[in-house]
């Protein structure tokens, strides 16, 4: 009996455990946290992580991990030496990135995928119901938790050149984060657009990788959907919505399953159903400050009514076409100092399209590297093609409109594929025993 009982607590341990550095996880995907308390300490953080992955990482995931960042560091130095622009802290960050995201899969294993969705689905709850609050102006957590300046910032316009800068106000960190300059969901993170990139990775999962879920039952994956499908419509972002289009697409076009696939796929439509009348009826009871206006008619139509991109959309094409005339002119890299001059964005308000600010840096080596990395396990281990292409859709879409290549809950898909799938030979073990999972 007491080797029973010291067993259960053993488990229940380890599963704690997993559950945290799961958290940590999401709290280094671009947290209010993270960006305004991890940030001085991230090269201590990277050293901590490397030490542990140098100790515990086994297997052909220590190669895979290892071989890429190694490669990085390399030419960072070579870079550095001859046009400088890339220091420690660039460094710092892709390894935090990718070392939490190993950490994460390691510790949880065959359970990674679903404690995943499960904390995302938790804190997607909780999101919706202190955002639905604040929309009802009862603003119980901005009473319960203290003001704090965030370290992003929006700008308000006397003329074409003359503007005020203020930084967002939010109340709240490790559980939600309510932004005080609108009414969007941003959950824990800094903007819509890094929390519809987690939402959208839960969705992922639960329809492209139903099998890993093994203690989901039909019941609670259709839950999970809902929620996470609400929380997403409550970000307002366009690229998040972009994402799930696709997701939905492909799911409906070329998944195919056992009998019930049809039932699960008239259900889909049905919730689609809704939510298009939800957003119409949306739209004419509040016009401007509806989802569809903020998230998809302001950003492509003019004042004039004519088809144009918005300011956050000219900035991010912007930066494309200077990216691809300096990968032409520099194939080697510039480095993010000449770039970040080229940009100007004080003046020019460029932003985002990491993966084309990537290529101009560092140049077209590495941006080849980084594309196979992250792509490479995904079409590798996906057994049906069509399910990498929606992940390739996905992550171009996120990293056009985002700063960042690494961010941890899109590389985990990768890498939790290259892990799982490859080299853990107790996940099909326990993937095809029910019962025993379920004695856990």
């Amino acid at each position: 009996m007491s080797s029973c009982l010291q067993n259960r607590f053993v488990i229940s341990k380890s599963k704690l455990i997993g559950y945290i550095i799961i958290y940590f996880m999401l709290l280094c995907n671009q947290s209010n946290f993270s960006e305004i308390y991890m940030t001085p300490y991230r090269t201590i953080i990277m050293l901590i992580l490397l030490g542990v992955f140098l100790i515990k990482a086994k297997g052909k995931i220590k190669t895979y991990c290892f071989l890429f960042i190694s490669f990085l560091v390399a030419y960072a130095l070579l870079l550095r030496l001859g046009v400088g622009g890339i220091g420690i802290r660039i460094i710092a960050q892709v390894f935090v990135e990718i070392l939490v995201v190993w950490l994460a899969v390691s510790t949880n294993k065959q359970y990674f995928w679903e404690r995943y969705v499960k904390t995302v689905v938790f804190f997607a709850s909780i999101s919706l119901i202190l955002w639905f609050l604040s929309v009802l102006q009862i603003n119980i957590w901005d009473q319960i938790t203290p003001e704090v300046d965030s370290l992003m910032s929006y700008r308000i316009y006397s003329d074409s050149s003359t503007y005020q800068e203020f930084s967002y106000k939010l109340h709240g960190m490790f559980l939600y984060s309510h932004r005080t300059v609108d009414m969007r969901n941003v959950s824990i993170f800094t903007e819509p657009g890094i929390y519809q990139m987690v939402l959208n990775t839960a969705i992922f999962v639960l329809l492209f990788l139903r099998d890993k879920l093994v203690s989901f039952s039909d019941k609670k994956v259709g839950r999970a959907l809902m929620i996470l499908s609400c929380a997403l419509l409550s970000t307002q972002s366009t690229t998040g919505y972009i994402s799930l289009c696709f997701i939905v697409l492909f799911y409906m076009l070329f998944e195919k399953k056992e009998n019930t696939e049809r039932n699960w796929k008239q259900k889909i439509c049905i919730a689609l159903f809704v939510m298009l009348l939800f957003l119409m009826i949306d739209y004419m009871v509040r016009g401007k400050e509806s989802f569809i206006q903020i998230s998809l008619i302001s950003k492509l139509f003019s004042g004039e009514k004519k088809l144009s991109l918005d300011e956050s959309g000219m900035a991010r094409a912007d930066v494309i076409f200077l990216a691809i005339q300096s990968m032409v002119r520099h194939p080697f890299g510039m480095g993010y100092s000449r770039f970040g001059t080229l940009m100007n964005v004080q003046s020019t308000g460029m932003a985002g399209a990491a993966i084309m600010q990537f290529g101009a840096a560092w140049g077209i080596l590495p941006l080849i590297a980084v594309i196979w990395w992250i792509f490479y396990p995904v079409l590798k281990f996906c057994k049906k093609r069509y399910v990498a292409v929606v992940y390739i859709i996905m992550y171009i879409n996120t990293v056009l409109a985002q700063s960042d290549l690494f961010y941890p809950t899109l590389i985990m898909i990768p890498i939790g594929l290259y892990s799982l799938y490859s080299f853990d030979a107790a996940y099909f073990a326990i993937n095809n025993d029910r019962e025993e999972y379920e004695k856990l």
